[in-house]
């Protein structure tokens, strides 16, 4: 922010004396101050924008009891949450406060209506982002309805192809082939005639990717310690799944999930956070097979 200089506006014989100097230089910090001061109070009004303290007595008006460790822009979404809970609460209406918390296509919501129950499949990095879901649950849904979060790890894998013509020439003649010294064969890329950003790959080779990365995946291991074996792999379109189930009695919350392969290599790892609350839960891993690069 520019600061004014407050001397230009002195006589000239006042400006060489030092205790008006001194002056100037005071007034110019607490011009600065009131600046800043009053762009402050102009972002409080929005809460999007407001600082820690404005986010403080939002949340005494609400009723909020923070934990130690929020960061102000989790505080400010949750704000901003609890302002808009407005009836009539409708599906449209939840997915509107999903949007807000997990993003647009981070999360898929199933009503089941003849068992009144309400799924959340969501990607839930930690405990904050799950309170703030149950609160809501807990603010908009009929009593009757059950709610049961399930948690998802989505991972997207690219896929793309490349063609050029080549040159083949080989390093030796038979009978002289010295082992190790060159390759048998050395192959010069002369003319790139399809390039990776070219669309190419069909749905079935996407499809059948999936299909493969999924067959590929031997264990999953929860916590860090706590390996499943009994897993369900399959493949719809260029997505693959992977589906398996926790008891409640094997780990009282979820904070971490990896994939291993049969020599127990970690394929992939997600931090998530998931308290087990029924007797056993579903968890599930997708990967979407794509073109790109």
């Amino acid at each position: 922010m520019p600061e004014t200089n407050i001397c230009k506006y002195y006589p000239h014989w006042f400006r060489r004396i030092l205790d008006f100097q001194a002056l100037c230089y005071t007034e110019r910090q607490e011009l600065r101050f009131l600046a800043e001061a009053m762009d402050q109070i102009h972002k409080n009004l929005f809460v999007q924008t407001m600082d820690e303290g404005t986010t403080a007595q939002w949340e005494a008006i609400l009723r909020i009891l923070a934990a130690p460790g929020e960061d102000l822009a989790f505080r400010r979404l949750r704000v901003l949450n609890r302002l808009a809970l407005h009836p009539p609460f409708t599906l449209i209406f939840l997915r509107e406060k999903l949007d807000l918390i997990f993003g647009p296509g981070n999360y898929t919501v199933e009503v089941d209506y003849p068992n009144y129950t309400l799924y959340i499949e969501s990607s839930v990095k930690n405990q904050q982002y799950f309170s703030e879901v149950s609160a809501l649950l807990n603010i908009i849904k009929p009593c009757h309805i059950v709610y049961i979060s399930r948690p998802r790890v989505e991972t997207d894998l690219l896929m793309a192809e490349r063609t050029a013509s080549a040159e083949v020439e080989y390093n030796y003649v038979q009978g002289l082939w010295r082992l190790g010294e060159k390759p048998f064969v050395t192959v010069t890329e002369l003319e790139v005639l399809k390039l990776e950003t070219q669309t190419s790959i069909q749905p079935l080779f996407l499809h059948q990717t999936a299909l493969l990365a999924a067959k590929d995946i031997a264990a999953a291991r929860v916590n860090g310690s706590l390996v499943i074996t009994d897993l369900v792999q399959s493949a719809s379109g260029n997505v693959g799944s992977v589906f398996y189930r926790v008891r409640r009695e094997q780990a009282a919350e979820i904070t971490l999930l990896e994939l291993l392969d049969k020599d127990g290599a970690v394929l992939t790892s997600s931090t998530v956070y998931l308290p087990l609350l029924d007797e056993a839960t579903v968890l599930r891993h997708t990967f979407a097979i794509k073109e790109g690069v």
